[in-house]
């Protein structure tokens, strides 16, 4: 296909002192570009040989930095045609070490801004009365959420927390700060387990509204119970997430008996 925009000047040089390979900082430069929302989809990178020339490399070099770039869809080839930013999915990567949105998606340089909805004190749901373990005059903080990345929204959460739990919780702005680093900052509570569920679904009319989409659309419905490091359970959430904005990677640890 065309490009959408005229071939794009690449900013950033290579140090040819670092021990870092040429490679991973040529990757690096692109990358920044992308996520900055300097380059946008449907824009064509210069070729190969104008990239090999500006940065004094091997072709050998530029194409390892392009695949990598294209294993991550950040970008596309047309046969013929060169290399394109890609309508970006945003990866989200689920392991022992990231289990939040924000630390997972900001790890990548990208922006995320926050909409909250609404913020309030509610009576759960037998469902999340069971997934948070209270007891039946428990009332939850609820929390609904419209996160943005390259100011588009993306996800759509609603967050149900302990209000016995967290006093003072309401003070805090969320449009500027995540929840799980609110636990730790201000209360001493580490997420360190959470249990979690996604299936593909249609969008229903008011998520497909606040996600910009029309409704049927494809959408990501994930939930999640959150733990502390005394295994309280500390949220519980569903949410839906854009399914043509999203992509997943799970790491895991195998012991040695199952590896």
């Amino acid at each position: 296909m065309p490009p959408q925009h005229p071939s794009k000047h690449l900013e950033g040089q290579i140090d040819k002192s670092s021990p870092l390979p040429y490679h991973y900082q040529l990757r690096e430069i692109i990358r920044s570009e992308i996520v900055s929302n300097r380059w946008k989809g449907g824009d064509q990178l210069p070729s190969e040989n104008q990239l090999c020339e500006a940065y004094s490399v091997s072709r050998t070099t530029v194409r390892e930095a392009l695949d990598a770039l294209v294993s991550e869809g950040l970008l596309t080839r047309e046969k013929g045609v060169g290399t394109f930013v890609a309508d970006p999915k945003f990866m989200e990567t689920w392991s022992g070490s990231t289990i939040g949105f924000s630390d997972s998606i900001t790890k990548q340089g990208y922006l995320i801004e926050t909409k909250v909805l609404e913020m309030a004190s509610a009576v759960p749901s037998h469902h999340v009365r069971d997934e948070l373990r209270l007891h039946s005059d428990d009332k939850v903080i609820l929390l609904r959420r419209l996160r943005f990345i390259m100011q588009q929204p993306i996800l759509v959460v609603h967050s149900y927390i302990p209000e016995k739990l967290f006093p003072n919780l309401y003070d805090i702005d969320f449009t500027r700060r995540s929840l799980y680093q609110t636990f730790r900052t201000d209360y001493g509570v580490h997420v360190s387990r959470v249990k979690r569920s996604i299936e593909a679904l249609a969008a229903e009319e008011g998520v497909a509204e606040l996600l910009q989409v029309n409704s049927g659309f494809p959408v990501m419905f994930i939930e999640n119970t959150a733990y502390s490091q005394h295994n309280t359970p500390v949220e519980y959430y569903v949410a839906w997430r854009r399914g043509d904005k999203s992509r997943f990677q799970f790491e895991y640890s195998l012991t040695p008996e199952n590896s």
